[in-house]
């Protein structure tokens, strides 16, 4: 089955390309699923209720057009059940001419009193068709850009955790601090490049705490002609890995808007972070 959801974007959705911000896409499809849950029998004032908790544990995301303010989506949403009873959610973003914007996958997990996954048997079971995320370790000897970051509590949705739009968001801030301070973000303009974020992977193994002094360590896994590849590391504070990300960045010519090879000073600038 096949559930749709419709929005329309707004000013604020911008980010500083002046396009609608990954962010707002996750927010989407979130509000999607959630939905889900209310038509399967438990609306978020039941759930919240009874104290139970809906978890992000991976995601996934592809970006395929820009899109802008007053633009009207549909988010069609498909959900699968593992044998863990975790919530396998495909997510296609479509505009009002049905071409394809944005593919999302999320798998969840929806929580009683005592942490014990709640089965919600009317979603299909399955051992295929799962979002699966497996990112591989960093190693201790490459060189990392390291910040140490404060997690809001203001970040927190209603269950009292970190939705995944709030982790994208720790992400987001660790690429602008690497173009800052690594690469210097006044080369957009004279090298006329930017970069665009056109997809990428996260995997949960733990939610950061709101409240909690986390670290974020930051590289650049591949690099390639026109293309390079951002992994990124939470750490605990205690120094285990929380969450792990690897996206992918596609270098663009502002002045014609198009794909083109990586700049020689770009790659002078980040080789002492490229493992």
């Amino acid at each position: 089955m096949i559930y749709n959801k419709t929005f329309q974007t707004n000013y604020y959705d911008l980010d500083w390309n002046r396009h609608v911000t990954s962010r707002v896409y996750e927010k989407m499809a979130y509000a999607a699923r959630i939905e889900i849950l209310n038509e399967l029998g438990h609306p978020i004032a039941d759930i919240l209720k009874k104290n139970w908790k809906w978890v992000s544990q991976n995601c996934t995301v592809r970006f395929h057009s820009q899109q802008y303010s007053g633009s009207e989506l549909r988010v069609d949403t498909e959900v699968y059940r593992d044998s863990n009873s975790s919530y396998h959610f495909h997510q296609k973003i479509v505009d009002k001419n049905e071409g394809l914007v944005c593919t999302i996958g999320n798998k969840s997990v929806l929580l009683d009193e005592n942490s014990k996954p709640i089965e919600i048997s009317s979603i299909q079971k399955t051992d295929s068709d799962l979002v699966t995320v497996k990112l591989n370790d960093r190693e201790s000897s490459w060189k990392t850009l390291v910040h140490s970051m404060y997690v809001p509590f203001s970040d927190m949705n209603c269950f009292w955790n970190l939705p995944a739009d709030s982790v994208m968001k720790i992400f987001e801030e660790g690429r602008f601090l690497f173009f800052h301070e690594v690469v210097d973000l006044s080369l957009v303009t004279s090298l006329d490049t930017t970069t665009f974020f056109m997809g990428g992977e996260i995997e949960i193994l733990e939610l950061p705490e709101p409240g909690s002094t986390i670290t974020l360590h930051t590289w650049i896994d591949e690099l390639e002609k026109i293309r390079f590849y951002f992994r990124q590391d939470i750490v605990s504070s205690d120094g285990k890995v929380l969450v792990k990300m690897k996206d992918e960045q596609l270098f663009i010519a502002l002045s014609k808007s198009r794909p083109r090879k990586a700049p020689i000073e770009f790659l002078e600038e980040v080789k002492d972070y490229c493992r």
